[in-house]
Parts: structure tokens; C-alpha cells; sequence
């Protein structure tokens, strides 16, 4: 019998056929694709209990399934240089979400250290603020301070950065992919 995580399910039910879109955008192929889309599932069911408490569960699976995606690739040696393609930015088609990956990765390093740290473990590696709070010797209202103004100045280096622009409901709509 199959047990059920209500997280992982609605996360998934949300998700999957934006994810499976990605997925097809840049493998070219609808079975590879669906067949990289499981393994990103397996990976939520693997990390349930932190997956249940990730702030960005969509974050979460499409940076699981980009890396997916990679490392196929690498395994059917498509490229053989060190650094794969950028796919957040290959097809028009991508949401600006999906393409702010490599804008986040190159906005990072001018982070204070103390802001680059949280954000990398709690919202890209998704460990869990209690667990985040309880390495670092900080109690939980603390962490999710820290956090939040972590987001906010990386928001702002990312409008400044990136050119975010934001629609009426404060959702990303639009970007420059290529800035430095």
C-alpha cells in the first residue's frame, strides 16, 4: 500500500506539468523527459520530511529536476567541456522563474557570507530553518528573521542585477536573463 505525503502530493499535482514541460523543452524527448520527471518524484518522496518543509517546494523540483537534466546528460556525454549549457535560457518559452537560476547563482557571491549561507542551505538546499537555526546556535524566530532579510537583499541585488520586473499581483513576469 502506498502511503500518502499530502505535501508532496499537492506540491506535485501543482507542478508536474509545468516541470514535465521543462523537462521536454530541453531533453528533446518526451520519454526522456517523463522518465527524468519520475526521478525528480522519487527525490521528494526520498527527502519527504524536509520537502514538507520547504518554503518553495516548486524551486525545490525544478532545481532537482535542471540538475536531473545534467546529469543525464553528462551521462550520455552530450558535452564534454566542464560546464554544461544554460538551459534556463535556451527556449522563449522558459517562465522567468525558471530562468532566474542562473541570475540567483551569479547574484550569490556578492552576498554578505552570513546572508549567502542561509540562503544556500535553507532555500536551495532546502534544510529545514529549525535545523538550520539549531547548527548555528540561533533559535527559530531568529533564523526566519534572518532569512527574510537575507531574501530581501538578495531581491533587490536581483532587480538591480537582473532588471525583475514584477506584475500587478507582485509575481515575476519578465527579466534580463544576461546581466552581469
Amino acid at each position: 500500500m502506498r502511503r500518502v505525503f499530502p505535501c508532496i502530493e499537492s506540491a506535485w499535482q501543482d507542478h508536474r506539468d509545468e516541470l514535465r514541460g521543462f523537462l521536454i523543452r530541453h531533453s528533446g524527448d518526451r520519454d526522456a523527459a517523463d522518465d527524468l520527471l519520475q526521478t525528480v518524484y522519487a527525490k521528494a518522496l526520498a527527502h519527504r520530511r524536509q520537502f514538507c518543509e520547504l518554503d518553495s517546494p516548486r524551486a525545490w523540483l525544478f532545481r532537482v529536476a535542471r540538475h536531473q537534466w545534467i546529469d543525464q546528460q553528462r551521462r550520455d556525454k552530450r558535452w564534454t567541456d566542464e560546464a554544461p549549457p544554460e538551459i534556463a535560457t535556451e527556449s522563449p518559452t522558459a517562465s522567468p522563474v525558471e530562468s532566474l537560476i542562473d541570475c540567483i547563482e551569479r547574484a550569490l557571491p556578492h552576498l554578505e557570507p552570513q546572508d549567502r549561507d542561509i540562503l544556500q542551505r535553507c532555500d536551495l538546499e532546502g534544510l529545514r530553518q529549525a535545523d538550520y537555526a539549531d547548527g548555528h546556535g540561533l533559535g527559530l524566530p531568529a533564523t526566519k528573521a534572518r532569512l527574510r532579510r537575507a531574501r530581501q537583499r538578495l531581491r533587490l541585488r536581483l532587480i538591480t542585477q537582473c532588471g525583475i520586473v514584477f506584475d500587478e499581483q507582485g509575481r515575476i513576469c519578465c527579466h534580463r536573463a544576461h546581466q552581469g
